[in-house]
């Protein structure tokens, strides 16, 4: 899982210039592209394989009437630039949020995650207790490593038989 916290991305209407028949991306676009990508370069961003699901809180500097989506375009190709995933196709589904203005730090919040794991299968899933992906097992590993260390660490845990205790209304030793 990758959370970041970027700065709040330009308009499409100022992300796009057309110059004579061609359509470039304007001055301001490279700028926040260029940003974007050196701070994921700070945070030493991994990128991403297979389906993604992004999750985007849109927090504005001000008032102002904004479309959520006219933001979309310059977020996820900078984030594409910075190296989170490969393509922004891999997005099967993507959740975006506009907050209350706060004049003092706009920003956007980012969460990519990977799809998780069909149940009954193995593949990646998220931690019940503090929401980390991990590689799970199956359907009956649904804490991550630490998550489950910490909770062999409590005194007096007993952990929870698994398994049926009857079949067709008969006791199962």
């Amino acid at each position: 899982m990758l959370r970041l916290q970027l700065p709040f991305p330009p308009s499409v209407n100022r992300y796009w210039r057309h110059v004579g028949t061609r359509v470039l991306v304007s001055k301001e676009g490279r700028e926040y592209r260029r940003t974007v990508r050196g701070l994921m370069k700070l945070q030493k961003v991994k990128k991403h394989d297979g389906d993604l699901i992004v999750d985007i809180r849109l927090i504005p500097v001000d008032r102002r009437r904004r479309d959520v989506d006219n933001s979309l375009k310059a977020l996820l190709d900078a984030m594409q630039a910075g190296g989170a995933y490969d393509d922004d196709s891999q997005i099967v589904r993507l959740t975006v949020e506009k907050f209350e203005p706060e004049a003092d730090c706009p920003r956007t919040e980012v969460i990519v995650r990977r799809v998780p794991a069909k149940l009954g299968e193995p593949g990646y899933r998220f931690c019940l207790r503090c929401d980390d992906e991990f590689y799970s097992l199956g359907p009956g590993n649904r804490l991550c490593e630490e998550c489950t260390r910490w909770r062999s660490r409590l005194t007096g845990f007993v952990p929870i038989a698994r398994g049926r205790k009857y079949r067709n209304g008969a006791r199962i030793a």
